[in-house]
């Protein structure tokens, strides 16, 4: 009877052992995994804030329709996608070419090649007898601003 007692008693201690183990893997994967964890769940709900790097200054010798168009949609898109109340007016490219615009590009050829979406909002406040041109996004009304 004796023996049957130590053989019970040894069989509840390493029973208790291997709980406590497993305890510890549990808390210490918990612990490792945690940070994580919120991490994935934060991404999952909270609003992503865009990074913005605007200004920018391209210079170049010549650009055309096309290379203009990809500027101001690049300005259009990431600016819309900026959550409503961080959007405001900034000013995203400012490109600098050799000779006046006018040589080499025209208003109506830079509409044409930007897409429909963008090109209702685009507005032109210059006439491309300048060196330079600035793109700015102008929050009210998410129009794009060539200037």
């Amino acid at each position: 009877m004796a023996g049957s007692r130590g053989m019970m008693a040894l069989d509840v201690v390493v029973k208790f052992v291997i709980i406590l183990v497993v305890a510890a893997i549990v808390i210490g994967l918990f612990i490792r995994f945690s940070d994580d964890a919120k991490r994935g769940v934060s991404d999952m709900f909270d609003d992503k804030k865009l990074e913005v790097d605007f200004p920018q200054t391209v210079e170049q010798g010549h650009y055309t329709p096309g290379s203009i168009a990809q500027f101001i949609e690049s300005c259009y898109d990431t600016m819309t996608e900026v959550p409503e109340v961080e959007q405001k007016d900034i000013v995203c490219y400012v490109l600098m070419a050799d000779s006046q615009f006018s040589g080499f590009v025209s208003e109506p050829a830079i509409r044409g090649a930007t897409r429909g979406r963008v090109a209702q909002n685009l507005v032109f406040q210059t006439d491309l007898s300048k060196t330079h041109l600035k793109i700015e996004f102008k929050d009210l009304g998410d129009k794009i601003i060539v200037s």
